[in-house]
């Protein structure tokens, strides 16, 4: 169930709601180095605001996200 929110945007206070959401996928983005390493990146997110009344250029709700970014590396020859 949606929570009413008041969230920071552009400097100024934003009525919005913080949404429940579900997972549906979260992606490794997969990057060898030069030295051969992995390095293994993802977002993860954590809280989802739609702020009420705001929308972009081509008339679309505006959306906020708090998220983490996971890294693991797997360094050569491990």
């Amino acid at each position: 169930m949606a929570k009413k929110i008041t969230v920071k945007w552009r400097g100024e206070d934003a009525e919005g709601e913080e949404l429940d959401y579900k997972v549906i996928k979260e992606d490794w983005n997969v990057y060898e180095l030069e030295d051969g390493s992995i390095i293994k990146v993802k977002l993860v997110a954590s809280n989802v605001v739609k702020l009420r009344d705001k929308f972009d250029s081509d008339g679309n709700p505006l959306y906020l996200l708090k998220s983490t970014n996971v890294m693991t590396v797997e360094p050569k020859g491990a």
